[in-house]
């Protein structure tokens, strides 16, 4: 039967997860690795047992698993050098189960941040919809009225009136400018090195979000790095490979402008110390002691895990501002749209008493 390797696309994080807990579960039972990833490829979508037959036929020709993961699955560096240090080490089990937690952790603090952020955002979008139908349900309906009277309008009621007039005339060619425009934005954000590195500039300088962004790679990039030292691998390879793996560009440019400390043997913890760092002091005493007590890998763990935490109380206090002032955001929106239809009956009202 003729397979079709086309069909391969990018894995998700939660697969690659499912697949490194089953290899290390066969793997750790005696089964070679192609044997693991024969049963493995018995189940699951045709697009992903294409991609583990294609595994296997490379690992039975001789090449390393590390390998055909990094050309078929993903090429996250951590992972991959945890892979190489449990083939070069003869203990691939231990490997698969290291790089599983590793993913997890990571996978765990991404949805912490994602559910933190969907009630604001939910809060947003209902507020976005709720002005579109008042613009297009009700305005239409008062400012022929408002207009027939012939009396100067309040400022407030002009100026609703010229945004809903706006809207309703440009409002389609408004809607595909910002389709046409985010699509675009989108496109060369990833082309270009140089507009990410702005774009990430400008987000760690935002209150309270670039505090969380920041604190979010200093854990992943702790964790990375104490998971390889726990592995075996040594602490310059393990930085170096951890650098690598960091996405924030500023954050990386700034380890890997130490990289070259650490393979001349400048401690971690004077590294991580460095003013243009900017981790938090309490860290770099602790990778300190690990350094000292011969447990640096647990170390960095340990650090990793305060951090997390740490991030955990900055999403509270996020959260806890950003719904306030979304909330004061919509009431404002509405409140203006009333007053600006109110206003005019009142004056009128008042002219008729009179």
């Amino acid at each position: 039967m003729k397979i079709n390797l086309t069909l391969n696309r990018k894995w998700k994080r939660r697969e690659i997860i499912i697949l490194l807990e089953q290899l290390g579960l066969y793997v750790s039972s005696g089964l070679p690795i192609d044997r693991a990833l024969s049963i493995i490829g018995e189940n699951g979508s045709k697009a992903r047992i294409v991609t583990i037959m294609k595994m296997k036929s490379a690992i039975e020709s001789g090449a390393a698993f590390s390998r055909t993961y990094t050309e078929n699955i993903s090429r996250a560096g951590t992972v991959v050098s945890i892979l190489e240090q449990g083939e070069s080490s003869g203990d691939l089990g231990r490997a698969f189960h290291s790089a599983k937690l590793l993913l997890e952790r990571g996978d765990e603090l991404s949805k912490k941040c994602l559910s933190a952020l969907a009630y604001p955002m939910i809060i947003g979008v209902f507020a976005v919809l709720l002005t579109i139908g008042l613009v297009r349900g009700v305005m239409p309906q008062i400012i022929p009225l408002l207009k027939s009277l012939h009396v100067k309008l309040p400022l407030l009621t002009r100026v609703v009136i010229f945004l809903s007039d706006g809207f309703l005339v440009y409002g389609m060619w408004i809607a595909a400018s910002g389709l046409i425009g985010g699509i675009g934005g989108i496109v060369v954000y990833k082309k270009f090195l140089h507009v990410r590195r702005v774009v990430h500039k400008m987000l760690l300088v935002v209150p309270l979000i670039g505090g969380v962004i920041q604190s979010y790679w200093f854990a992943l990039f702790l964790r990375s790095c104490g998971t390889l030292v726990e592995s075996g691998t040594s602490i310059s390879v393990a930085y170096s490979s951890a650098s690598a793996g960091i996405s924030l560009i500023p954050f990386r440019l700034k380890l890997q402008m130490h990289s070259g400390s650490m393979y001349e043997g400048v401690s971690l913890a004077s590294v991580l110390s460095a003013k243009n760092m900017k981790f938090p002091p309490y860290i770099p005493a602790l990778i300190s002691a690990g350094e000292s007590s011969g447990t640096l890998g647990s170390s960095l763990l340990r650090a990793a895990d305060i951090i997390d935490r740490d991030i955990e109380h900055m999403l509270k206090r996020l959260t806890s501002l950003i719904e306030p002032v979304m909330m004061a955001g919509m009431g404002c929106v509405v409140g203006a749209i009333a007053l600006s239809i109110m206003m005019p009956i009142y004056d009128i009202s008042r002219v008729l008493q009179r």
